[in-house]
């Protein structure tokens, strides 16, 4: 519900930028009527670069019902098998016979950087390039009880969670496209791709209850790891990549507040979904 709350609020936040720079047309309406078409090239590097930063709010929460399934089962299954050698390490002889559970994944992050963006017809031309750093947060989580059933009718009802938190310096490259450059408020469209060295933490813990014949005891257990760690120890039956590619299509509308100073907004896909908002001046 948080996670939700905070989607609710990113899109809110986006609408009213939106709406803000969609004053600036009415306001500025007659003065452009009167004035000559704005010229389409530039001369020299005048109107050629931008500047931007911007920050974003990241999630996988809006397409989590086409993986979440899988993901949940797995990661039931691994806490599973940790249950059972734990309560074997303790003392006992038991084999898993079946087990349930009811984990929900939840995702959330960020998106910060900064972009120098080329545009090759001049101010007004609605092609651009642009190269920039961003700084991502990306955090998966799967969490809620499990329960592990035994062959010898013995039964342990565990709390857990999973987390894998990621923190890419991505380097992407962008095209975008104005559609109505000459406009003081104009929509705009992104295509992007990027890469970054694949670097972060996964862990995961539990803690709850065995019960047996004998009567009952607690049990938990943790363990936090660095990407390279979890992907180099053998009982781990999966291969992590090296690097981590980035995808971005992104819709948004960008607003001239004050001469050369644009207000933007935007919200598309970045390996997830994002919305961003960001300040960009142009020379």
């Amino acid at each position: 519900m948080k996670q939700m709350s905070w989607i609710k609020v990113s899109f809110v936040f986006v609408i009213m930028i939106t709406l803000v720079l969609v004053q600036g047309i009415s306001a500025q309406q007659d003065e452009q009527e009167e004035e000559l078409p704005r010229l389409i090239f530039d001369d020299g590097i005048a109107g050629k670069l931008e500047i931007e930063v911007h920050y974003g709010y990241w999630t996988l929460d809006l397409i989590k019902g086409l993986f979440e399934a899988d993901i949940t089962q797995s990661l039931s299954d691994e806490i599973a098998d940790e249950i059972k050698i734990k309560i074997n390490e303790s003392g006992h002889d038991i084999v898993k016979f079946n087990h349930d559970h009811n984990l929900v994944f939840g995702s959330s992050g960020s998106v910060y950087g900064f972009e120098l963006r080329f545009y090759p017809g001049g101010r007004y031309s609605s092609f651009s390039l642009g190269v920039s750093i961003e700084k991502t947060h990306m955090k998966a989580t799967v969490e809620g009880p499990v329960t592990v059933q035994f062959d010898d009718g013995s039964y342990a009802e565990m709390d857990a969670l999973g987390i894998v938190d990621l923190n890419p310096l991505f380097t992407n490259l962008s095209f975008r496209w104005d559609i109505k450059p000459e406009w003081v408020v104009t929509p705009y469209f992104v295509l992007g791709l990027g890469v970054a060295a694949l670097n972060g933490e996964v862990s995961y813990k539990y803690n709850g209850t065995y019960y047996w014949a004998g009567g009952s005891e607690n049990h938990e257990d943790e363990d936090i790891r660095d990407i390279k760690e979890a992907e180099e120890d053998p009982e781990v039956d999966f291969n992590l990549p090296n690097i981590l590619p980035l995808l971005q299509i992104s819709l948004g509308v960008r607003g001239e507040v004050i001469p050369h100073l644009h207000l933007k907004a935007e919200a598309g896909i970045w390996d997830g979904f994002i919305l961003r908002a960001g300040l960009a001046y142009k020379f």
